[in-house]
C-alpha cells in the first residue's frame, strides 16, 4: 500500500493530464492519491502484528470513506474485492494472489453502471487473466505478480486505441495507468525489485489552449456516502442511471459511496433518500472544472457547493506549495518566511472563502498573531489551526474534510498538525569572520539541520544533514516523510537528498515535492 501510495505521488501530475475520459477535468490523479492517502492513514493507526482479515477490513472501509472522484470510487472497490479475498485465505500464494485479482475486477464491474471497454475495467479484467493463467501453470507468486503487470502494461497501451476521446488525444486511460501503478506496486513487493513503472509524458488536460474538448454531457459530479440496506441498492443504480451517466456505486453491508455525473444533483440525493440516508454530499461543476484545465492550464482543487460547512484559508510562499494546498481544497495567501501577510490579507481570503465557517493555517510562527488577528476581525466563523510550518500545515490540510462540521475539522487538522514534527535545512551564510556572529556559530557555507527555532546538527553536505535531522525527528509512530525542495536547488542537488532520506529510512513513505519555496532550501516533515 505505500509503495502504491508514493507511485500515485509521483504519477499524480500525469495522471491528472490524462484525464480526458469520461470528463477532460484534470484530477484522477489527484483523486487516487488522495483515496490512497486515506487507507495509509488507516494503516498507521492499526497496532502491530494485526491480522490480515482485520487489515483487509481496515483497507476496505478507509477507501469507502476516503474515495474522491469516480477514479477513486472504483479503486475503492478494486482494494475491497482484493482485501477481502487475501482476509478470506489461509495462506497467500499464487491462487490466492489470482483470486485475489479476479474478485477486486468481479467488484469494479459490479460498481459501474454501464462499463466501457478500453478503460480501467478492462486493464483489470486483462490483468487479472494473465494472473489465472500464470498460476495455474504453476508460476510462483512473484512470477504471477509480474504477469498481471505486464498483461496491464499491454493492456493499457491498447487503450488508446479503443475509447475514441482517447484515440482523438493520443493517450492512454488515466484511470488504467493507475491500475498499473498498483500492479507495479504488489509486483515489487511480491518480487523484491523497485517500482518499474516510469512517469511518462504529460497528456493534453491542462495544457491545451481554446476550446479542445467538447463540453461535458452533464454539468454536474455528485458523490455521497449512503447508508442504505443492500436489497435497495440495484434499485438506486437504475433510477440514477435516468437521470445521468457515469454511475459507480461501490460498498456493502449497508454503507456505500455514490458518484453520478447530471444535470440535477437535487434529484440524485433525492434518489437516495428513498433508498436510504446520503450524507457527506458533494457536488463540482464539471463544466467550470473542465474549463479551469482547457483554458486557464491548471489544475484546481475539487469545489463543494457553495453549502459546504467549512473551507480552508492556508499562507504558502512559492507555486509548489501554493498548488498543493489548492489541490487540497484550500484558498491560499502568499507569505512565509520573511514574508508575512497582513491581517487585512488574511481576512480578505477568509471572506472570499466558500464556506461561513474557514480553518486557517497561518503556516509559521511569525504569522500566527496576524491569523490570530484576522479571526478577531472577520464577520465569519475563523477557527486558527496554530501550524507553525509548512509540513505541519500540509498534515492539517490533508485532514480537512469539506463536508465535516467545523468543530469536527478543527479537532481532526489539529490532531495532524500535532502528529507532524518538522525541520529546515539551510544554508549559513554568514561571513564567517564577521565580528556579530553569535558564539558557537558554524563556519559560513556549512548546512544547518533546524528545529523549534534552534540548530540541531550541521555539516558540509545538505543530504548528511537531512539524514541525522531526519532521525533526531522520527518518532515510532511516524509513517511518512515529506521532503520540499526550494526555489533555486537543481534537480540534482534535490535528487541527492532524496537518495539519502530513502536509503536511511526505508520503511518510511517518502513523498518529494517542489515547493518553490525562497527560504529555506528543504523543509522536512513527517508524520
Amino acid at each position: 500500500m505505500s509503495r502504491f501510495a508514493r507511485a500515485l505521488e509521483e504519477h499524480r501530475d500525469e495522471l491528472d493530464s490524462l484525464n480526458v475520459y469520461p470528463v477532460p477535468d484534470g484530477d484522477t490523479g489527484t483523486n487516487l492519491h488522495l483515496t490512497q492517502r486515506s487507507v495509509l492513514d488507516a494503516m498507521a493507526g492499526l497496532p502491530d502484528g494485526v491480522h490480515l482479515r482485520d487489515l483487509g477490513a481496515a483497507i476496505a472501509r478507509a477507501s469507502l470513506m476516503g474515495a474522491r472522484g469516480n477514479s477513486g470510487v472504483i479503486l475503492a472497490q478494486v482494494l475491497r474485492g482484493l482485501s477481502e479475498r487475501v482476509g478470506d485465505a489461509e495462506a497467500a500464494g499464487p491462487a490466492e494472489l489470482a483470486a485475489a485479482l479476479g474478485r477486486a475486477t468481479e467488484e469494479a464491474f459490479r460498481a459501474v453502471a454501464h462499463p466501457k471497454e478500453g478503460t480501467v475495467l478492462t486493464v483489470l479484467s486483462e490483468a487479472s487473466g494473465a494472473a489465472w493463467g500464470a498460476a495455474e501453470s504453476g508460476r510462483g507468486l512473484g512470477a504471477v505478480a509480474e504477469v498481471a503487470l505486464e498483461a496491464g502494461r499491454a493492456s493499457l497501451e491498447r487503450t488508446r486505441q479503443i475509447l475514441p476521446e482517447l484515440r482523438a488525444a493520443g493517450v492512454v486511460d488515466a484511470g488504467g495507468k493507475g491500475i498499473v501503478l498498483l500492479l507495479d506496486a504488489m509486483a515489487s513487493a511480491l518480487a523484491g525489485h523497485p517500482m518499474t513503472e516510469a512517469v511518462g509524458p504529460l497528456g493534453p488536460v491542462g495544457h491545451t489552449q481554446g476550446d479542445a474538448f467538447e463540453r461535458p454531457s452533464f454539468k454536474y459530479e455528485v458523490v455521497y456516502l449512503l447508508d442504505a440496506p443492500d436489497d435497495r441498492v440495484p434499485a438506486l443504480t437504475d433510477r440514477l442511471s435516468r437521470l445521468g451517466d457515469s454511475v459507480v456505486v461501490v460498498g456493502g453491508g449497508g454503507m456505500f459511496k455514490v458518484h453520478v455525473h447530471t444535470d440535477d444533483p437535487s434529484a440524485a440525493v433525492d434518489e437516495a433518500a428513498e433508498a436510504g440516508r446520503p450524507r457527506d454530499v458533494q457536488v463540482v461543476d464539471l463544466e467550470e472544472q473542465v474549463a479551469a484545465q482547457c483554458v486557464a492550464g491548471q489544475a484546481r482543487a475539487v469545489r463543494i457547493a457553495e453549502q459546504q460547512p467549512a473551507a480552508v484559508v492556508a499562507v504558502a510562499d512559492g507555486d509548489g506549495l501554493a498548488r498543493i494546498f489548492r489541490s487540497l481544497g484550500a484558498l491560499v495567501v502568499p507569505g512565509g518566511a520573511g514574508r508575512t501577510p497582513s491581517a487585512g490579507e488574511l481576512v480578505e481570503a477568509v471572506e472570499a472563502a466558500p464556506a461561513g465557517s474557514v480553518l486557517l493555517l497561518p503556516n509559521h510562527r511569525d504569522v500566527l498573531p496576524a491569523a490570530e488577528q484576522a479571526a478577531g476581525a472577520s464577520r465569519k466563523d475563523v477557527r486558527v489551526v496554530p501550524t507553525r510550518s509548512i509540513p505541519e500545515g500540509l498534515a492539517a490540510a490533508a485532514a480537512f474534510n469539506p463536508t465535516a462540521t467545523p468543530e469536527e475539522n478543527e479537532k481532526e487538522m489539529d490532531s495532524a498538525a500535532d502528529g507532524s514534527s518538522t525541520g529546515e535545512i539551510t544554508r549559513d551564510a554568514r561571513d564567517a569572520g564577521d565580528a556579530d556572529a553569535a558564539e558557537g556559530s558554524v563556519g559560513a557555507g556549512r548546512w544547518l539541520g533546524v528545529a523549534d527555532g534552534r540548530v540541531r546538527v550541521t555539516g558540509d553536505a545538505a543530504a548528511e544533514v537531512a539524514v541525522r535531522l531526519a532521525r533526531e525527528l522520527r518518532a515510532g509512530g511516524h509513517e511518512i516523510l515529506t521532503l520540499i525542495v526550494g526555489k533555486d536547488l537543481s534537480d540534482q542537488e534535490a535528487a541527492a537528498v532524496e537518495e539519502a532520506l530513502r536509503g536511511a529510512a526505508p520503511n518510511l513513505l517518502v513523498e518529494v515535492h517542489r515547493g518553490g519555496q525562497p527560504h529555506p532550501a528543504y523543509l522536512i516533515g513527517l508524520e
